[in-house]
């Protein structure tokens, strides 16, 4: 598990790399939340009868549902709260690591503030930790590509 913030210089340029470009757009959604007038709830599970050909993996992509949830954020002012969890497509896992079951990247803005937490599960337990380094490097790396600079908590 790695947690990490941004410092205020960078938040602004991570919700556009979010929002509006397609730096995040390999990920899944598991589930987010965003309360802005009223809160919302998304549980990122596909529903298929809504395509014409339907997402595989279960998880509606980002790229889907970025649109959306910029259009719910919008305007002059900032949510209340953004809470968003994303997860590596199933078919990326073995990438990481042969043990590696699911993989995510919470995403918390809550009072002018953003912190993010990864996690790993795994197929078979284990104690070895590697893919959950494995993960973290990845983010690490994601994060510095993108230019944002990654804090420690």
């Amino acid at each position: 598990m790695y947690i990490f913030s941004l410092d205020n210089e960078d938040i602004k340029k991570f919700m556009n790399l979010l929002l509006r470009e397609t730096a995040f757009d390999v990920f899944r959604v598991h589930s987010g939340e965003i309360t802005t007038c009223c809160t919302f709830k998304i549980d990122g599970a596909v529903n298929k009868d809504f395509f014409e050909e339907a997402p595989t993996g279960g998880r509606c992509p980002w790229s889907t549902l970025r649109p959306v949830v910029f259009g719910m954020i919008k305007g002059k002012r900032l949510p209340k709260l953004f809470k968003l969890v994303l997860a590596v497509p199933e078919e990326k896992l073995p990438l990481l690591h042969e043990n590696c079951k699911e993989a995510f990247l919470n995403i918390n803005y809550e009072n002018g503030k953003i912190s993010f937490v990864t996690g790993t599960m795994q197929k078979e337990f284990s104690m070895d930790k590697a893919q959950d380094e494995a993960f973290e490097n990845y983010i690490k790396k994601l994060f510095k590509k993108l230019e944002l600079t990654a804090i420690s908590l």
